[in-house]
C-alpha cells in the first residue's frame, strides 16, 4: 500500500493521535488467526484483546454486548483490556512509532496526516468495517480472554467497569485525551445500570482511599504542630 507516514507533520503536535490510544490491527495483519499463535502475539506486551460495547435496552432493563478485537498496547494495559480509558501507545516513542511502516498495525498505516492540525487526520478506510472483520473470531478471543485471565469476558468486563468507575472517581485521567473523557462520560450512566454494584464497589474503594489520606493529612499536621515552639 501507499506509504502515508509523514514524521515532520506528526511531530509538530507530538504525536497526538498515537496518545490518544493503540491503533487497530486488521484481521490481515497476522500471519494466522489461531489461538496459539495470537497467544503469542499477546505475549509480546504490544497489543491487546479490546472491545466495543454496544448497549442494548431489553424489556426496561439495560443490557451490554462486547465485540472483541485486537489494538497495540496502551501504557498501563495488560493484554485484555476489555473496557478501560484509553490512554498513549505503548509502543510510541520519541522518535515516533516502534514499529517500521511496514510491520505497523494497519490502522495507523491506514492513518491520513494533515497540516492542517489534528483534528484534519483522518483514516483512509473504513475503520469500523475492518474491526468487524473480527466476527468470525469471536470464539477464539473469548477463549484467549479466560486464559490470560481466569475470567469469561462478561466476568472480566464487570471488573473493569468497576476499576473504570474507580478511575473516574479518583480523577485517574489526567493523560488521557479529551474526546476519550468524553466517550467514556458518556458510557458510565449505562454502566452503571448493567452493573450498579460495580459502581458501588469502586465508589467503596475511593471513600476508603479517602479516608486512608485524610487521616495521614490530620497525622502530618500533628506532627508538624507538635514540634512547633510553644508561645507560653
Amino acid at each position: 500500500m501507499e506509504k502515508l507516514e509523514n514524521k515532520e507533520l506528526c511531530q509538530k503536535c507530538g504525536g497526538y493521535c498515537c496518545k490518544k490510544s493503540g491503533c487497530d490491527y486488521f484481521t490481515t495483519d497476522f500471519t494466522s488467526l489461531k489461538s496459539d499463535y495470537l497467544e503469542e502475539v499477546l505475549k509480546s506486551g504490544r497489543v491487546s484483546i479490546v472491545s466495543i460495547i454496544k448497549f442494548t435496552n431489553d424489556h426496561g432493563k439495560m443490557t451490554l454486548r462486547p465485540f472483541l478485537y485486537l489494538r497495540a498496547r496502551n501504557v498501563g494495559r495488560g493484554a485484555i483490556d476489555l473496557l478501560s480509558y484509553k490512554k498513549t501507545c505503548a509502543s510510541l516513542e520519541d522518535d515516533g512509532c516502534y514499529f517500521d511502516f511496514e510491520h505497523r498495525p494497519s490502522g495507523g498505516k491506514h492513518l491520513v496526516p494533515s497540516s492542517l492540525g489534528k483534528d484534519y487526520c483522518h483514516s483512509n478506510v473504513d475503520l469500523l468495517k475492518e474491526v468487524l472483520k473480527w466476527r468470525s473470531y469471536q470464539n477464539v478471543l473469548r477463549g484467549l480472554v479466560e486464559k490470560f485471565t481466569g475470567m469469561d469476558v462478561f466476568s472480566k468486563l464487570k471488573e473493569d467497569t468497576e476499576n473504570l468507575f474507580y478511575d473516574y472517581l479518583a480523577d485517574n485521567n489526567k493523560d488521557v485525551a479529551i474526546e476519550e473523557k468524553n466517550d467514556i462520560l458518556g458510557m458510565l450512566p449505562l454502566l452503571k445500570e448493567v452493573y450498579p454494584e460495580s459502581y458501588e464497589n469502586a465508589l467503596e474503594r475511593y471513600n476508603q482511599k479517602k479516608e486512608q489520606e485524610d487521616l495521614k493529612s490530620k497525622e502530618q499536621i500533628e506532627r508538624i504542630l507538635s514540634r512547633m515552639p510553644s508561645n507560653r
